[in-house]
């Protein structure tokens, strides 16, 4: 009984315990948005630890100038739609759209445990009501680790940021897309070692799996693709630091497999192996703030880019079949001009491009409606030649408080993706949002 009263009076006070999170640049595990104030640590009462509770509430408001391709009611926007004529060749989604929306709301408990093994320990639960799978205003899961940290080493276990995703090196845009399609993006469970042996520098190794952002393949999208696979997703980083500024690289290895039987209902040892490669850099003086991303990706639909894969060839004897990534490459830059502390103006500038496949991409068998019946290319945005984007912002930060505009125009080249994977015959369309946030942190 004693045991119960304490647990409820901890717990009780950790949600009442309000303070911050300050942003630390060397350390990004345990860093909150970058735009929370800096504050300090509290003790619960009766608490064995420190923990420290925070988060913000955000009303987002925008307007487009077209129907676009996003989720959780559009507040994520990738690209807009592609041109639909109707019978008069009216373009059916040449039509606008408004929405105002709270469930970005977030919250975090920040704890800090006690040394095991000559090792601080410390760890991190964070929520939002974004919600899954298209269905808003649910609590989401969004971090859930615990970390180790020795003098040298660094262990995280637990659902994070993928690597991939470089806090610090990450754009800092208003919009809930945080440069998407454009940037490697996802939060997955990972098992993560950092060893730095100078101050100035930090080698990565982590161990991942997927759960939030899965990979598309014959059932849809799904994480039995690489769970069937056997083997886990490796990365390789590294990360340099000077000054203020970092400079780092990493290369990405993932094997799916997308079938465990064929049609005919044979067994198949069927796989795909892809790779990405990253280099980025993140260059912060007192007045103005730079990051920089490039990318080359292969089968990047669980990172949120365009891309995929496709069945480059059939066995007709026994259905065993053999595929082929779809590629993309991917450069961005985000500046913010931070001289002053509350009126900052910045951009976002992005742009990704499809350079198709290595193998012959066979296309989707349809029937005479033009429906699918059998799908042989699979990821997100296959039709999609680029895509490119620019959004510019203004923020005005008081206290714990921030107003932010943000004018983002994107532009979509759709057409037909042709034997060699490259999309063909392209009709551009584009999209304008203006967006309006409204953050209180606390």
């Amino acid at each position: 009984m004693k045991r119960t009263s304490r647990l409820v009076s901890l717990l009780a006070t950790a949600f009442f315990t309000i303070s911050s999170n300050p942003n630390h640049l060397r350390d990004p595990y345990d860093a909150n948005e970058y735009r929370l104030p800096e504050s300090h640590d509290t003790h619960p009462i009766e608490a064995g630890f420190p923990i420290k509770y925070s988060g913000y509430i955000k009303l987002g408001s925008f307007w487009d100038t077209r129907q676009v391709v996003g989720v959780q009611e559009d507040q994520v926007l990738f690209y807009p739609e592609k041109q639909v004529l109707d019978a008069n060749c009216q373009d059916i989604n040449a039509r606008g759209q408004f929405n105002m929306s709270p469930i970005q709301t977030r919250m975090r408990l920040d704890i800090k445990g006690p040394a095991i093994k000559h090792a601080t320990s410390r760890a991190v639960i964070e929520y939002d009501f974004f919600g899954h799978l298209n269905i808003s205003n649910i609590i989401r899961m969004r971090h859930a680790y615990f970390i180790l940290e020795w003098s040298k080493v660094q262990m995280l276990a637990g659902q994070a940021y993928h690597p991939l995703y470089v806090l610090g090196a990450d754009p800092r845009t208003l919009s809930f897309n945080t440069g998407l399609p454009m940037d490697t993006f996802a939060r997955s469970p990972q098992f993560r070692l950092t060893y730095t042996p100078d101050p100035h520098i930090d080698l990565i190794f982590c161990a991942s799996t997927e759960l939030d952002t899965p990979s598309d393949g014959p059932i849809g999208f799904s994480t039995t693709y690489i769970r069937d696979a056997v083997v886990p997703r490796i990365d390789f980083q590294i990360k340099t630091y000077f000054n203020h500024h970092i400079i780092g690289a990493g290369i990405d290895y993932k094997r799916i497999r997308p079938r465990l039987k064929t049609d005919t209902g044979l067994k198949t040892r069927e796989t795909l192996n892809t790779a990405i490669a990253i280099a980025y850099s993140a260059l912060n003086w007192e007045s103005v703030s730079t990051r920089t991303k490039l990318i080359f990706a292969q089968n990047p639909t669980d990172m949120t880019m365009i891309g995929g894969y496709a069945v480059s060839s059939i066995d007709q004897d026994c259905d065993q079949q053999i595929y082929t990534s779809l590629n993309v490459i991917a450069v961005w830059n985000d500046t913010q001009i931070t001289k002053s502390k509350s009126i900052m103006p910045g951009w976002f500038i992005g742009f990704v491009k499809s350079l198709g496949a290595r193998d012959t991409v066979l296309p989707n068998v349809v029937d005479a409606a033009g429906n699918v019946t059998q799908r042989r290319i699979f990821g997100i945005g296959t039709d999609i030649d680029y895509v490119f984007r620019f959004s510019p912002r203004l923020e005005w930060k008081v206290h714990n408080f921030l107003l932010g505009v943000e004018l983002e125009y994107t532009r979509a080249a759709y057409g037909t993706i042709d034997s060699t994977g490259d999309v063909i015959n392209t009709t551009p369309v584009g999209n304008t949002r203006l967006l309006v946030a409204l953050y209180y942190y606390f």
